[in-house]
């Protein structure tokens, strides 16, 4: 059993607490993971692009993951140990339930099969075993983090080579300020020279899971761009897609981004 750390932290803006008491994993999962769309394939694609040119062997972190794995799966292509946080204990439960393997645990193999496809891999269903068990290898550590705070895992001070953060940010702001508020304090996970790769939807200030409502920042594709380099990122290294959201989602697209801290 992986050890799942529970600092607390206090936030700078009201939002973790209503995560903490309302989210509901099971039903995020059902909701925005229940079938493999196009928004999907460009988050593998960009992943697999963005990372193919890394060395092998980076000290990795999925930042604010919730629930979900997919991000995982890409990062085991590169990664010699992978660390793993969320704000909400039930959502490292749910990680923690398909790392044990159990029976109830969410089914990550379609999502593990469009990562090996957009490696330009094989994806049997022997590829795909393989590469389950490799994250289970390799993702070592789950604890709690808390974007908010200037020192997001609390006493933990680990620096990584790679940190991801999909979809985690841009909830945890109201606007642009507090957006690179919060990428900066994101940014002191990240060693120097090392790189962050960040998700966020666009043309939305609000989403639903389950009935809740959970406050976002809407962000133009400039913002983020600016953002980074205000958080200090080497403007050079940044690079950035967008994709249009399917039509029955909240939010009108997404951005992705990644590039080198300097």
């Amino acid at each position: 059993m992986i050890d799942v750390r529970n600092e607390v932290h206090t936030p700078l803006f009201p939002t973790r607490e209503k995560f903490e008491f309302t989210f509901n994993p099971k039903t995020y999962l059902d909701d925005y993971f229940g079938e493999l769309d196009d928004e999907d394939s460009f988050a593998l694609q960009f992943m697999a692009s963005a990372l193919c040119g890394m060395p092998k062997g980076l000290l990795a972190h999925e930042f604010g993951g919730g629930p979900t794995l997919y991000s995982v799966a890409a990062l085991a292509a590169r990664a010699r140990e992978i660390h793993f946080s969320d704000c909400v204990q039930a959502n490292l439960e749910q990680v923690q339930r398909w790392l044990n393997d159990e029976p109830d645990a969410f089914d990550w193999r379609p999502y593990i099969r469009l990562a090996l496809v957009a490696e330009g891999a094989l994806a049997t269903p022997e590829a795909v075993a393989q590469r389950a068990t490799q994250m289970r290898r390799l993702l070592t550590r789950l604890m709690i983090c808390d974007a908010q705070a200037s020192a997001p895992l609390g006493e933990i001070k680990v620096q990584y080579d790679l940190v991801a953060a999909h979809h985690c940010t841009d909830v945890a702001a109201t606007n642009f300020a507090e957006w690179v508020q919060v990428l900066r304090n994101v940014s002191t996970l990240v060693a120097p020279g090392g790189w962050l790769l960040v998700s966020v939807t666009t043309g939305a200030r609000l989403y639903t899971v389950d009935a809740a409502k959970f406050h976002c920042v809407d962000l133009t594709p400039e913002e983020v761009r600016r953002g980074y380099i205000e958080a200090g990122y080497a403007p050079e290294s940044f690079r950035m897609e967008t994709q249009v959201a399917p039509d029955e989602r909240e939010y009108s697209g997404v951005v992705m981004a990644i590039a080198r801290k300097l």
